[in-house]
């Protein structure tokens, strides 16, 4: 039988075991919504940026007709700028699309069937959990969150490349402009 040293020492485990997950699910959901925020600022201006790059390209070829290869080429540049911000903006989608990965049924995913039944018996269900389900179920969020956070951040980081991408192609682009 566990002393009472033992015992407290057990629940002190438990305590910063708890505050942990806690704490990780907070830093996992902070990324997230970071991750959301800067890609909607990113798909703001890679939208703006194909706008520009289309309209400019139809007011060069109706100003005047490619005829000599570098004005082709600088027209060229624009439709290739117009394409890294369209894959930009893809990807800038495809980050803040709600998460609707599922894992195992537990009882903190929104989409849970626990959250399907009526209020009365949503909480008669809550209240049989024990805490080793609970903590399983916590510990299978967490994965599941940073699973979320991972793929975000994959797709945030390739709108980001091909942003850059598309600008200093733009940049190429103005400068063919200017040139011929």
């Amino acid at each position: 039988m566990p002393s009472t040293i033992e015992k407290l020492g057990q629940i002190e485990r438990d305590v910063l075991h708890e505050r942990f997950a806690y704490f990780e699910r907070g830093v996992l959901q902070d990324n997230i919504i970071l991750c959301d925020a800067k890609s909607g600022v990113l798909l703001a201006f890679t939208g703006a940026m194909i706008v520009f790059c289309l309209d400019t390209f139809v007011s060069l070829q109706r100003a005047a007709p490619a005829a000599d290869p570098w004005r082709q080429f600088a027209h060229a540049l624009f439709l290739l700028a117009a394409l890294g911000f369209l894959v930009s903006c893809y990807f800038s989608l495809a980050t803040v699309v709600p998460r609707l990965r599922r894992g195992k049924a537990d009882h903190v995913f929104w989409e849970a069937p626990v959250f399907r039944l009526s209020e009365d018996a949503y909480v008669a269900e809550m209240e049989k959990l024990d805490t080793k389900i609970e903590r399983n179920d916590m510990l299978r969020h967490l994965y599941l969150l940073a699973g979320v956070c991972r793929t975000k951040f994959n797709h945030f980081q390739v709108a980001i490349r091909f942003g850059q991408i598309g600008f200093l192609t733009l940049v190429l682009a103005e400068f063919g402009r200017i040139i011929s």
